[in-house]
């Protein structure tokens, strides 16, 4: 229900120097009250902007039916808690999931393109600069209905910005090129993995470390490795021990290209894992403390060392993956947390 920003912890060396890490390091720093899905800006000149779009499978004590995209700013100069709204857009439909993209220059998108994965199995491009001047009529360059499903996975390409991955029910999976973002073009990573049948994606992630590696993960426990240069799957594998877990999330190691986290949203079997694809037989660790299923993980793009899950039991943890331990818990919610960034 709530986004909230916070700080605190030390440095990765004196994390991995001390037995216990310290209890009650973190602080808020800013909270908004919404029920939505999160991306913070990758624009050089306004790093510190946060989107928030009305989640779906949700609704507030309001009951409040309609849907917006809203971009507010981190301003770390004020004592001040609350985010200044900067700008807001009402839409059709809610929000499965938010990306930010740095976009590829194009003229009057100075702030990068958002897009917005949405129940209804569209994807809405926004330009976040309309957005934040008030022309909400002109914030949205396009839309791309090639799902036919709620769009759970979506991510923007670290190294090509204009490139975005998307995945939805039945496995579906497509690429979108946005280098001209009113006129986006598409093709299919390579054809659908043997044995993935209608399973629904959860998630997509890009390798940060070799550009043209993605990953997807589904509610069937599959996850499947991507090489969009041979245009095909290079692997899959699945928990052998546990043939009907649900994952809810796939994520990369920012520093090593071969070992992704893969998070479970199973409440009899609530643990994030740790694979290297280099041996793909067994998770190379489980990461166990939540008490019910997770929901959402993110590793720290900037220090492999950081890595926050939150989970069906209200918690929202920070781990260091590498060591397997919880660095410190954020502060209970009165409900759950949808989304980690």
């Amino acid at each position: 229900r709530t986004a909230a920003l916070l700080a605190g912890g030390d440095s990765r060396a004196e994390r991995h120097e001390r037995q216990r890490p310290p209890q009650g390091a973190m602080s808020k720093l800013k909270s908004i009250q919404r029920s939505g899905t999160l991306a913070w800006s990758t624009s050089a000149d306004r790093p510190a902007l946060l989107a928030a779009g009305t989640v779906a499978g949700a609704i507030d004590d309001s009951f409040e039916c309609t849907a917006h995209l809203e971009i507010f700013d981190l301003d770390l100069a004020s004592a001040d808690q609350s985010m200044p709204l900067l700008g807001s857009v009402t839409t059709s439909e809610r929000f499965q999931r938010l990306a930010w993209g740095a976009g590829s220059g194009t003229a009057g998108f100075e702030h990068g393109v958002l897009a917005g994965g949405m129940v209804d199995g569209g994807i809405k491009v926004f330009n976040p600069a309309m957005i934040i001047a008030g022309r909400a009529d002109e914030a949205v360059v396009a839309t791309v209905d090639k799902h036919h499903g709620p769009v759970r996975g979506l991510e923007f390409n670290w190294n090509q910005p204009n490139l975005l991955a998307s995945g939805a029910s039945d496995a579906d999976m497509f690429i979108t090129d946005l280098a001209a973002p009113a006129t986006p073009t598409f093709y299919t990573p390579g054809q659908r993995q043997q044995g993935s049948g209608g399973a629904d994606i959860s998630c997509v992630a890009w390798n940060r470390r070799v550009h043209h590696i993605l990953a997807s993960t589904t509610n069937s426990g599959q996850t499947v490795v991507w090489d969009l240069k041979l245009k095909r799957p290079v692997i899959s594998f699945n928990d052998p021990n546990n043939k009907t877990q649900r994952n809810s999330v796939v994520c990369w190691n920012p520093e090593v290209a071969t070992q992704l986290m893969v998070a479970s949203e199973d409440d009899n079997y609530p643990l994030l894992q740790m694979w290297d694809l280099r041996n793909a037989f067994a998770p190379v660790k489980d990461l166990r403390g939540h008490t019910k299923g997770i929901l959402a993980a993110s590793w720290c793009p900037f220090d492999n060392g950081l890595l926050l899950s939150a989970g069906k039991d209200n918690r929202t943890l920070c781990w260091d993956p590498l060591m397997g331990t919880v660095l410190c818990e954020l502060p209970a919610s009165a409900n759950w947390n949808f989304d980690v960034q």
